[in-house]
């Protein structure tokens, strides 16, 4: 087994990250009225306040933020104005840039705020996935160490 060591990150380092991306997540989508409903709107409302109180790790709020990233799909896809196509480069050799036609949507400027708010959705769920795996790592070697 090869075990790789990565830039490490304390435990005090990844709940911060995890807290700051939570407000950041929560400011973004309450100033792009997340929600293509009032009822969307109020759900995820709901669900980012306990973010903007610093609480990200609430085991909770594990399916209200898997509905919340629904909502966010959801709510982007209903910013798409259009499709492109455009040449994306997948290699290049001796022979030169190879690639591909692909088609990409076109968003409001609205779908573009979306696009922000998905990934900084997805980088506070990392963020706080890391962390609450770190936590459950530390609590198991504690068990292994205390047997």
């Amino acid at each position: 087994m090869t075990i790789k060591k990565t830039m490490e990150f304390s435990l005090d380092e990844l709940a911060a990250e995890a807290v700051r991306l939570g407000r950041e997540l929560e400011r973004a989508a309450h100033a792009a009225s997340l929600g293509r409903n009032g009822h969307e709107v109020g759900y995820a409302g709901r669900t980012l306040r306990r973010l903007s109180q610093r609480d990200p790790f609430d085991p909770h709020d594990d399916a209200s933020l898997s509905a919340l990233e629904a909502i966010i799909q959801a709510d982007l896809k209903s910013e798409v104005r259009g499709c492109e196509r455009r040449f994306v480069e997948t290699h290049y050799d001796d022979f030169g840039q190879h690639g591909e036609l692909r088609d990409c949507p076109i968003y409001t400027e609205r779908g573009v705020e979306l696009i922000a708010i998905r990934e900084i959705f997805a980088r506070f769920m990392d963020a706080r996935a890391a962390t609450l795996d770190r936590i459950a790592a530390e609590r198991a070697v504690m068990r292994l160490l205390a047997q």
